[in-house]
């Protein structure tokens, strides 16, 4: 058995026993983990609160070919009050981890996704207007640190540049968007508009927040599930998508900057 002191991100708890806890992770250099904490429920110490969303240092004892590891000795670093308080910011972050729990295998490294979640969990932190943006980069990035990057830069079958497109539609199978003329028999399902096709790529450029916040919620809606089913067709998995549906119920029956 090697043991290993990390930092990572708990995306999933549950109980186990009448003391014990079960906790998937994101780690940096280790990937998703699943590890088991004997007795945490039963220690008065800020551990045995321990949350979805919290970032946690622990020792991890790994064992080979097993799915099931231990942790021991868990501090908790950063709980993300802004987060934790606001339920629409805790249901971005959870259609988050939703996705990355339904699509990527535990025990394989990847430190890029640990970067990507990291930043995306600070700007959510401190994020004021309530809009989807941060949850369509993340579909971005994702897609492409997965090897299926969206292409949103110009149409992928003419090569017409974004910014010159009336209208723009995704063609999941390719990867990209389309524009009016390429994309043949057209589905308002598949639509984006072109000027919002900058909001997918930097977590940093907020340039467009007033106009996303200013989108019909039925549209920011539809543009929300159009992303993650792209992230899950082609990652082969048709889990169901209910961070998604409770984000629906918070953010899009009202106005999206509410």
């Amino acid at each position: 058995m090697a043991v290993e002191k990390i930092k990572a991100f708990v995306l999933k708890t549950l109980p186990y026993r009448e003391s014990s806890g079960i906790f998937f992770v994101l780690t940096e250099h280790l990937g998703v983990m699943h590890g088991i904490a004997k007795g945490i429920r039963k220690k008065k110490t800020s551990a045995a609160f321990l949350e979805r969303g919290f970032l946690i240092e622990t020792l991890l004892y790994t064992r080979p070919h097993r799915e099931l590891h231990i942790l021991g000795d868990i501090h908790i670093v950063n709980y993300y009050p802004g987060i934790r308080k606001d339920l629409v910011k805790s249901a971005l972050r959870d259609a988050v981890f939703e996705t990355i729990l339904c699509t990527v295998k535990a025990g394989y490294p990847y430190p890029e996704l640990y970067s990507l979640v990291e930043r995306l969990i600070v700007c959510l932190e401190q994020q004021v207007c309530k809009t989807p943006a941060l949850l369509w980069k993340f579909y971005h990035e994702f897609s492409r640190l997965l090897g299926f990057g969206l292409h949103c830069d110009s149409c992928v079958v003419c090569g017409k540049s974004a910014s010159a497109m009336a209208e723009a539609y995704l063609i999941v199978e390719k990867g990209g968007f389309a524009c009016e003329r390429c994309v043949g028999q057209k589905d308002l399902r598949n639509h984006v508009p072109p000027a919002l096709l900058p909001a997918l790529t930097l977590f940093e450029d907020c340039s467009l927040a007033e106009d996303i916040a200013r989108l019909p919620a039925a549209q920011a809606r539809r543009i929300t599930r159009l992303l993650a089913s792209y992230c899950h067709y082609h990652c082969d998995s048709a889990s169901e998508h209910k961070a998604l549906e409770f984000l629906d119920t918070l953010l899009f029956s009202e106005e999206i900057g509410g």
